[in-house]
């Protein structure tokens, strides 16, 4: 088996896409792709910084044998990865909706909070904002950088993003301007995960030859 077959081969094994091997790597996508056609061979630095990335010995490699194909360990930890990042991105959004319904809420109505100090029920929900916005970073990385993600969901973020605006300029009533926000960002949310996230997340599963 070629070299670049056996690099294309175990990158695909993992899950990883060409720009995070490049990433990691240090060199451009185009280097990985052209080591990966047969194109250009890597350097022995880059021979070994690649079997660090790719979790193997430089020899699996360079001289791949039959024996050598049992990366089913790792397959399961990208597997498990790819869930962990999918849930980050989605549940991080999910987070950021609610802190800032119940944000805005707090804000609007301090009156309803019984004897707690309004900077308890403020702190509470900036708080789950705050966590949900470092999830969705995270997500949104991995998204973009390991799994090359397409960039047409930012308009759908977009959408997201403008059910925050909404709420600040709504012509209506508190109660439908909250429900409206909430219908806004659930369809965004919902539209992402099944059109993008699933099928980023989840590709390249089942075993195949290529």
């Amino acid at each position: 088996m070629a070299l670049g077959t056996t690099i294309s081969q175990r990158r695909k094994e993992l899950n990883l896409s060409q720009a995070f091997v490049a990433e990691e790597m240090g060199v451009s996508r185009q280097a990985v792709s052209k080591w990966e056609t047969g194109q250009s061979v890597p350097s022995t630095a880059h021979l070994i910084r690649l079997a660090e990335v790719l979790g193997c010995d430089v020899q699996d490699l360079a001289e791949p044998d039959q024996e050598a194909q049992p990366a089913q360990p790792a397959e399961e930890s990208g597997s498990k990865k790819d869930i962990r990042m999918q849930l980050a991105a989605v549940f991080g959004r999910v987070l950021m909706l609610v802190g800032f319904l119940g944000y805005m809420g707090a804000v609007s109505d301090p009156g309803d909070h019984g004897s707690m100090p309004l900077w308890f029920f403020n702190s509470w929900w900036l708080g789950h904002f705050a966590v949900g916005a470092g999830l969705t970073v995270i997500g949104t990385r991995d998204y973009y950088y390991r799994k090359g993600g397409p960039k047409s969901v930012i308009g759908w973020d977009l959408l997201f993003v403008g059910a925050f605006l909404f709420y600040g300029f709504s012509p209506f009533g508190e109660g439908v301007t909250t429900l409206v926000t909430m219908v806004m960002g659930a369809t965004a949310l919902i539209m992402m995960n099944i059109r993008y996230f699933i099928p980023v997340w989840r590709r390249d599963r089942a075993p195949s030859g290529s």
